[in-house]
């Protein structure tokens, strides 16, 4: 029994090795297809290896912010891990007073 509970840790922890998360493939976006009229809230992660690491709030339309992480994901070496989402808040002010600068 013992062997057979060994031999399926180790097949597991290889398959779990394997496994990566790569997040959001901006790469797939069209930006022309996503919204450019309406400004809303963004918030954006970018994760590169502590290179450029960190999240920002953005008053922006999702065309403008996926164009945005199209470009930081380019410049990275098509390496960072990206990713964003809309908040909740209704006006620039607001949005934007979550930016730590």
């Amino acid at each position: 029994m013992k062997k057979f509970l060994f031999a399926f840790i180790a097949v597991a922890a290889l398959a779990l090795t394997g496994c990566e998360k790569k997040g959001l493939d901006i790469m797939s976006l069209e930006p022309d297809e996503l919204d450019n009229t309406e400004f809303k809230c963004w918030t954006f992660t970018i994760s590169n290896a502590g290179i450029l690491d960190g999240t920002m709030y953005a008053w922006d339309t999702e065309s403008h912010v996926v164009r945005t992480l199209q470009e930081v994901y380019k410049q990275s070496g098509n390496k960072a891990v990206v990713s964003y989402a809309k908040t909740a808040d209704g006006d620039a002010d607001g949005c934007e007073s979550h930016n730590d600068f």
